[in-house]
């Protein structure tokens, strides 16, 4: 996972690098991550950082989770009432069982080696029924494309660090969390969107140990 201390040195232009780093997708997918009426429901933004969902959506309640001060500061000067920003590591969320509707994670999944446990935790914290919605880059299957992933976003975007999973992968981890694919949606030869459903009767698809 990448240390915080790298997120408060470019908290102050990060909306700038998201939307260089979302290759024209940034209102785009936005839009279609936020597609539906979630304006009773109770929303989780998971590294919400400065606020790219968790400012936009509408809902009854709105909890964004972050490890870095800087970008929850950023996030923090938009005033919602509805809103509570939370500082923790995604790996440890606080929260109960069946807590929330919707979970967001966004441009975030590429920074956690162990993103399968965000998954399962995120199965459990969710409500019967509920969803997760995820955009990021992935690791593309065309040769030219896996090259410029894997050398110029890994080494020059990403520092070295960086965990990309092809769209195979995913679908893996998210059935093995338990959840239903709904979506799954290869943007643009370079990124992932990712919409899966926790199933009402969640006794006949219980995620493995």
């Amino acid at each position: 996972m990448v240390e915080p201390r790298f997120f408060e040195t470019i908290a102050p232009i990060y909306d700038f690098l998201t939307k260089l780093f979302m290759g024209g997708t940034y209102e785009s997918m936005r839009k279609r991550m936020l597609n539906e009426d979630t304006s009773q429901m109770e929303i989780l933004d998971l590294c919400c950082g400065t606020g790219y969902i968790c400012n936009t959506i509408e809902a009854k309640r709105i909890v964004g989770l972050d490890q870095s001060d800087a970008m929850l500061a950023r996030n923090a000067k938009v005033k919602r009432d509805n809103k509570t920003l939370i500082k923790g590591n995604a790996y440890q969320m606080p929260f109960k069982e069946e807590e929330f509707d919707r979970i967001y994670n966004s441009s975030a999944s590429h920074e956690f080696k162990l993103f399968s446990r965000l998954l399962k935790k995120s199965y459990e914290i969710l409500k019967p029924g509920g969803k997760i919605v995820i955009f990021d880059i992935y690791q593309p299957k065309n040769p030219v494309l896996s090259l410029f992933m894997n050398t110029f976003v890994r080494y020059a975007v990403e520092r070295g660090i960086m965990f990309v999973h092809t769209k195979e992968e995913w679908r893996q981890m998210l059935q093995e969390a338990g959840f239903v694919v709904e979506e799954l949606d290869v943007i643009r030869g370079l990124y992932i969107f990712a919409r899966a459903s926790k199933p009402l009767n969640t006794a006949v698809n219980q995620p493995n140990s």
